[in-house]
C-alpha cells in the first residue's frame, strides 16, 4: 500500500514539487505527504503543535542521536565512550546542523509569518533538519532513515574525520554562557564507581543552584566536560 502511495504521489499529487524535493534529497519517496508540509511549517505560521514542526524536531533530535551513536560505535570499534560521545556532540551541535541543512536546500522551503519574523531565526536551519528526520522516521520507518543518515549525511554532508580532530572546549563554552546570562554555575561530583578497575565519575551540572545535566567519565577532568556539553545542548547552546 505504502510504494502505490509513494507512485500516486508522486505522479498525480498536487504536491509533485515538494515530493521530488524531498525524494530528491534524501533517497525517499514521501507517502504521507502531510508530514513533509509540516516539517517546513516554523511556528511563527502555526502556534497549534499539531501543525508546526517543533513535535517533529524532538523526534528526530532523538532519532538522530541514537543514529549517529551507532555510526560511530561501528566505525570506531576501540574508543571509549567518552570520544563517541564527544564526537557525537560535534555532529548533532547546532553549528554543524544548520551547516548541513544548507546543503540539503531546507532554508528554501521553510515558511516563516513574515509579519513577525524579521528574519531567519538562529538555528531555524538545524531545527527543521532535525524535523525532516522526525519525518522520515515516521513516514518511511527505521532502516530507511538509517541509511539516508549513514550513507547521505554523515558520508557526503559531513566531514567526521575532521570533525574528531576538532578540539572543543565545552566547559569554556559553558562559562562564556553563564557570564553572558549573569547566571552562576557549578559542577558537582555525585557518584564515583568502579568500572573495568578503573575509577568512574558522574558529574552534575547546576545553574543558579538547579541541575541542568550530568556527565560522566574516567576522570573529574572528562565528566565534567561531558556535563557541559549535555548542558550547552540542552540550553539550544551548540
Amino acid at each position: 500500500m505504502s510504494v502505490l502511495r509513494q507512485v500516486y504521489n508522486f505522479v498525480f499529487s498536487s504536491e509533485k514539487e515538494l515530493i521530488r524535493y524531498v525524494r530528491s534529497a534524501t533517497g525517499i519517496t514521501p507517502s504521507n505527504i502531510k508530514l513533509y508540509q509540516q516539517v517546513f511549517n516554523h511556528r511563527s505560521l502555526f502556534g497549534d503543535a499539531k501543525d508546526n514542526n517543533e513535535r517533529l524536531e524532538l523526534l528526530g533530535d532523538s532519532v538522530l542521536d541514537m543514529l549517529v551513536a551507532e555510526f560511530l560505535y561501528k566505525k570506531y570499534p576501540y574508543k571509549e565512550e567518552g570520544f563517541i560521545t564527544e564526537l557525537r556532540a560535534k555532529i548533532v551541535n547546532r553549528k554543524t546542523l544548520n551547516e548541513t541543512a544548507q546543503k540539503l536546500g531546507l532554508l528554501d522551503k521553510i515558511n516563516l509569518n513574515k509579519k513577525i519574523m524579521t528574519g531567519m531565526p538562529k538555528d531555524i536551519g538545524g531545527n527543521t533538519f532535525e524535523a525532516l528526520i522526525g519525518a522520515l522516521y515516521l513516514d518511511a520507518g527505521f532502516e530507511p532513515t538509517k541509511q539516508f543518515v549513514f550513507k547521505r549525511v554523515l558520508r557526503d554532508l559531513i566531514d567526521v574525520d575532521d570533525l574528531e580532530i576538532t578540539d572543543v572546549d565545552f566547559k569554556s563554552k559553558m562559562y562564556h554562557y553563564i557570564q553572558r546570562e549573569g547566571k552562576t554555575i557549578e559542577f558537582k561530583a555525585t557518584e564515583e564507581q568502579n568500572r573495568n578497575r578503573r575509577s568512574y565519575f558522574i558529574v552534575a551540572l547546576e545553574i543558579d543552584g538547579k541541575v541542568i545535566a550530568k556527565g560522566e567519565g574516567y576522570s573529574k577532568k572528562v565528566a565534567e566536560q561531558n556535563a557541559a556539553m549535555n548542558a550547552l545542548k540542552e540550553l539550544k547552546e551548540v
